[in-house]
């Protein structure tokens, strides 16, 4: 199933970078994020209490469970988003969809750019800067999840309706990812193109270009259409190692396929796959080049380093045996020796091993660790043993899940220098300090707003009700009653919102003479007033919304 993020209404952002300028879709887009902003959308932590470590052993074996959605950001993701958001503008700088913003467009980006052009209705050709990246890395890494999560830090879809005093009657699908189909074709790829975005827009264009008589030559020129039309600014492809050279008439053609892609759509795309897909990829030059538009980024497994401690620290605190285990050196050693560093395979390790630990011996040690990974990971032990070994000839039957081995070392390397590793790891430590000391109110109100999106809430006026809850309860606060007052903040708004568009001859009607249909939400806001309750207390009973309690345990 295709990823599928949020819609909204268009709100612009002026923009200080020339190019950008008077750009309706550049400027739709949301500002661009400082990297703590990111790391704060980002994160994934589940509910924690320290407390619930005396629940009974049956409570806790579900509580274990929470970890599977832990996402800890890491210097590898700061980038993807730095790449993401430069990617996504330039893709949008030769696609103005309004003319008479795009000569404005161009005189501010390029100033000398009419001079002596000798006509007065000159409009001068500038060239397409659509381009993109490839994210090649082992199984079980994340890469996924981290492309997936930078994806939900824009909005999929944007409605357009004017734009400087211009009509713009569109819809802007900003983002589109689809997985690589099973079967391995090129034309099943097309068609998960049409499907992917009648399941966005509700539209019936695989029905319309679905024939079965139709090839993948006749395809392109439709999606290219059409991603035109819609003003598609990043398409992202999936699991790129599905594709079978056999079917889809041999490397060459396959990776001619995505130039060809890029080159007639105009946009960025953006290539996920395993090693397996590497050793394609390579062949051609050209692909080669317009894969590194950001440059090529290449996810291998952790190295035994601060990343690595980094993650397995922040992974340690959701412990939910009776006894506390303090994270060791050993521990630490035993959890990477047995994963290899892959952080899947590390989380669900941890997770079996607590599951093992509670309501026997409640305590978590390397033996337990590595018998449970000889029992839980029969299937991945003789790869993981192969890194262990780093065993070549073993390794080579098994591209898909590791690179070659004789370029391991430099992708670590030309990791290493991609990305300041030290100074971004003490920004999100520094990050995580404040937020546990409950110092930094920004991140507080960000973490709040995130929450209320993530629950349903408008994004326009999630960080609104956040800052107010937090002014509601000073500096002393609880978080869980900081984001239950902010809920309730955030409906009582969006019922003022729909009330003031009633229209005045319904305003004069009196307080006796008012009728409402069936479910009205101001008739329980009436009743609830005559009976001294709280709209959140009177939408509870009725079951509207959830109790804070089931939406933190989301």
């Amino acid at each position: 199933m295709n990823f599928i993020g949020h819609q909204v209404k268009a709100e612009y952002t002026k923009s200080e970078e020339p190019m950008y300028k008077h750009n309706a879709y550049i400027e739709a887009l949301p500002p661009v994020l400082e990297p703590y902003e990111v790391a704060l959308r980002i994160r994934r932590r589940p509910t924690y209490d320290e407390k619930e470590r005396s629940y009974a052993p049956e409570f806790r074996l579900q509580a274990v469970q929470r970890i599977a959605n832990f996402i800890e950001p890491l210097p590898i993701h700061l980038d993807l988003e730095q790449r993401f958001s430069r990617m996504i503008r330039n893709g949008y700088m030769a696609r103005n969809p309004l003319s008479a913003e795009w000569n404005k467009q161009l005189r501010s980006a390029f100033p000398d750019l009419f001079t002596g052009s000798g006509k007065e209705n000159y409009k001068p050709i500038i060239r397409s800067t659509a381009a993109g990246f490839a994210i090649i890395g082992t199984s079980g890494v994340g890469k996924t999840t981290a492309i997936e999560s930078v994806l939900s830090l824009y909005p999929q879809v944007i409605t357009h309706t004017e734009y400087n005093g211009q009509s713009l009657d569109r819809k802007q699908l900003v983002w589109l990812k689809l997985d690589c189909p099973f079967d391995g074709s090129i034309k099943g790829l097309c068609l998960n193109f049409f499907q992917a975005i009648d399941a966005v827009l509700g539209t019936s264009y695989y029905k319309k270009f679905g024939n079965s008589r139709r090839t993948t030559d006749e395809l392109l020129p439709n999606m290219a259409a059409l991603a035109s039309t819609l003003g598609l600014g990043v398409l992202v492809i999936d699991e790129i190692q599905r594709l079978s050279e056999a079917k889809s008439g041999g490397g060459a053609k396959m990776l001619n396929f995505f130039v060809q892609l890029i080159n007639t759509i105009g946009v960025p795309v953006i290539l996920v796959g395993t090693f397996k897909a590497l050793h394609m990829m390579m062949r051609e030059f050209a692909q080669a080049r317009r894969s590194a538009g950001q440059g090529d980024l290449i996810w291998a497994n952790f190295a035994q380093d601060e990343i690595w401690d980094y993650f397995i620290e922040n992974l340690w605190e959701y412990q939910w045996t009776a006894k506390e285990n303090p994270l060791t050196p050993e521990l630490s050693q035993t959890l990477y020796e047995e994963s290899q560093g892959i952080p899947d395979i590390a989380v669900k390790l941890y997770m079996i091993s607590q599951w093992q630990a509670i309501g026997e011996s409640e305590t978590i040690t390397p033996k337990l660790i590595r018998e449970v990974a000889k029992e839980s990971l029969k299937i991945a032990k003789p790869i993981l043993d192969a890194l262990k070994k780093r065993d070549t000839n073993e390794l080579s039957k098994i591209s898909d899940i590791h690179p070659p081995i004789q370029n391991l070392d430099e992708y670590f390397h030309k990791a290493k220098e991609r990305i300041t590793i030290e100074g971004t790891l003490n920004n999100l430590r520094n990050q995580q300090k404040a937020m546990k000391d409950n110092t930094s109110e920004e991140s507080i109100i960000l973490e709040v707003a995130q929450w209320l999106v993530d629950a349903g809430i408008d994004p326009n006026i999630a960080r609104q009700c956040a800052e107010k809850s937090i002014q509601r309860n000073g500096t002393e606060y609880d978080l869980s009653k900081v984001k239950q007052d902010a809920i309730v903040f955030a409906l009582n708004l969006n019922l003022n919102r729909a009330g003031k568009k009633s229209t005045t001859k319904q305003r004069k009607i009196s307080k006796k003479e008012e009728a409402y249909f069936p479910g009205d939400l101001r008739a329980v806001l009436d009743q609830a007033k005559k009976e001294g309750k709280s709209p959140y207390e009177a939408f509870k009973e009725i079951g509207l919304i959830q109790s804070v309690e089931e939406i933190l345990a989301m």
